[in-house]
């Protein structure tokens, strides 16, 4: 059995040569389980080393976000409970804003089922997935298209929110840190949801554990600004405890 800090060296090493690095080469390499080398990059994705993405990892991009196809890709499996667990959430006859994201994609294909629910978006993949599916009550929030969040951004999205009342503002964010709460990389994304917050009778964050334990640039909410947190792993201790102090429901997916 190959020793867990040799793989660890090995694959920061790898990565600091390639710049991303294979589960499948690191497995056939050290003779050890693919399950094995998502948990040794899971542990270095925490650590700030690398960003996991389907089949591996890549180095991380500290002054933006990861372009939404290596996102998309990136705890697939865990966004799609935690969108399951939002959902539950839902009613009828309610006005609802979904901020842009991955995850927030993920929760939008249960509106499908939810015909009588008002939608705002901001997020192009929210506006076609629910346009495609005939969804009768969805209203597209535009501004500055940015590409590579695939979302209208600027100061349009803000003043739109500042005219309404949201029931629930279902919200995702960059990184959780727990010194400095939850954190963007971008001032617009930041821009918008704290505008949502003031807007919205209920904020539902939407964060899966990749998030946690990782720093942005930009403070965007503290704790204690969510109502409730979706997420799919329990929290550690500090986290946890943050959590209980600033009134935070958490709904474990």
């Amino acid at each position: 059995m190959s020793d867990p800090e040799d793989r660890l060296q090995y694959a920061l090493a790898e990565l600091d040569t390639h710049g991303r690095v294979s589960v499948q080469a690191l497995a056939e390499h050290f003779h050890v389980s693919r399950e094995t080398v998502r948990r040794d990059l899971k542990q270095l994705e925490l650590e700030g080393h690398l960003r996991c993405i389907y089949g591996g990892g890549v180095k991380p991009r500290p002054d933006a976000d990861e372009p939404i196809a290596d996102r998309m890709r990136l705890n697939a499996r865990e966004k799609a409970r935690i969108a399951e667990c939002a959902a539950t959430l839902l009613r009828d006859h309610i006005k609802i804003f979904v901020d842009t994201g991955t995850t927030t994609l993920a929760f939008a294909k249960h509106l499908r089922n939810w015909p009588d629910i008002t939608v705002y978006t901001n997020s192009l993949d929210i506006v076609a997935l629910l346009a495609d599916a005939g969804h009768p009550n969805l209203v597209a929030v535009g501004g500055d298209v940015r590409a590579s969040y695939r979302a209208f951004m600027g100061q349009d999205p803000v003043d739109l929110v500042t005219r309404h009342l949201f029931d629930i503002a279902f919200v995702s964010i960059a990184t959780v840190d727990s010194r400095f709460g939850f954190m963007d990389l971008g001032q617009d994304e930041a821009n918008i949801r704290r505008a949502l917050r003031k807007h919205s009778k209920q904020c539902v964050m939407l964060a899966d554990s990749s998030k946690f334990g990782r720093q942005g640039s930009i403070c965007t909410y503290e704790f204690r600004d969510v109502d409730i947190l979706i997420t799919d792993a329990p929290l550690k201790a500090d986290f946890a405890a943050q959590m209980d102090q600033a009134q935070v429901k958490v709904l474990y997916a």
